[in-house]
């Protein structure tokens, strides 16, 4: 009995230093930031604020939502569902469990992934920073990332070289490694040269997923999309239009001059883009920056079309955010 007050002391004094710990570090940040120091020179002096590590038990858990969404879904998933089931394991934001839960819905045929536009932000590692690593390190997809950044690509294939799922996916020609799952291509993506890009990568007609992000320019790059028909498709969209306007800024340059930018086509423009081409909106995700779009024959009778407006209506904040934060496009966007 003695051993275990004791015991029960201990912990209990352990308990109060790290209280004490978390709140000289809450002081500390409070500090820094009233110095006017940003998000990330804060981020510079906690590590833990960095994405430098990652979790074992990703996969295992995450399979473990597989089974549960697997058994435990309606017929015909609603919008609100698969927004509710986002998480971060790769993904900039909670687009990661979004699609595994998509998928788990509607299942896959050859996990095979593009992802165009990508990098390590955030990780002093060189962990990578996009929608395609969770399936490839923890569900055993296989892919292509494009990336124009060289040494962004060298930071990708040192990752996924020293990775357990992804390390073994080499071979030696004429005296060099190669490695072949994810490939990772160094190159400017245009509209003129996508369709080639992506049969000189990988022939595969119809791949499960295919994500774009290139900060301007891809609304034109999917325009000229002919070479693939993927089951699904990931956009970044303009969320400060809302609805109201079916914009796209063809002009790069001037990406993100009058305010920070979440995507260069508003959502209404990406749904008249690509419903013609047989595809339905079917989420976004929780911070407004990608939508998910489905190919018809993929969505019919398991997921619910979800409208560029009640996107918007349904939405927890941007439902009722001050009217302010709506904006009305200038020169510099199209309209359609």
């Amino acid at each position: 009995m003695h051993d275990l007050d004791t015991l029960s002391q201990q912990l209990e004094e352990a308990l109060k230093e790290l209280k004490a710990l978390t709140e000289r570090q809450l002081h500390f940040e409070t500090l820094l930031l009233n110095k006017g120091l940003s998000t990330e020179d804060v981020a510079g002096f906690n590590p833990l604020l960095h994405r430098n590590f990652i979790s074992n038990a990703d996969a295992a858990q995450q399979k473990h939502l597989m089974h549960s969404w697997k058994y435990n879904s309606a017929a015909v998933l609603a919008p609100s569902e698969l927004a509710d089931s986002g998480f971060r394991a790769f993904s900039q934001n909670d687009e990661d469990g979004i699609l595994l839960r998509l998928f788990t819905h509607v299942g896959c045929t050859n996990r095979y992934v593009v992802e165009i536009g990508s990098n390590c932000s955030g990780s002093d590692v060189g962990i990578p920073e996009n929608l395609s690593t969770n399936l490839l390190v923890n569900h055993g997809w296989h892919g292509t990332i494009f990336e124009l950044d060289a040494t962004e690509c060298d930071k990708m294939r040192y990752f996924f070289a020293r990775t357990a799922a992804t390390r073994h996916y080499h071979w030696t020609r004429e005296g060099l490694t190669e490695y072949y799952s994810p490939v990772i291509v160094q190159k400017a993506i245009s509209p003129e040269n996508i369709n080639e890009l992506l049969m000189a990568a990988n022939q595969e007609p119809e791949p499960d997923l295919f994500i774009i992000d290139i900060d301007g320019g891809d609304f034109a790059v999917m325009e000229n999309l002919s070479a693939i028909k993927p089951r699904v498709i990931v956009v970044e969209f303009e969320k400060r239009f809302r609805e109201r306007h079916s914009v796209v800024q063809r002009d790069r340059e001037q990406f993100s001059l009058r305010w920070q930018q979440s995507g260069a086509a508003s959502l209404t423009a990406w749904a008249e883009l690509l419903e013609p081409k047989g595809y339905r909106l079917c989420a976004v995700g929780s911070c407004c920056f990608n939508a998910f779009f489905v190919r018809e024959d993929v969505a019919e009778g398991k997921l619910a079309t979800l409208s560029p407006k009640s996107a918007f209506d349904s939405h927890p904040v941007f439902s009722a955010i001050d009217e302010s934060f709506w904006l009305e496009p200038d020169e510099s966007w199209q309209m359609l």
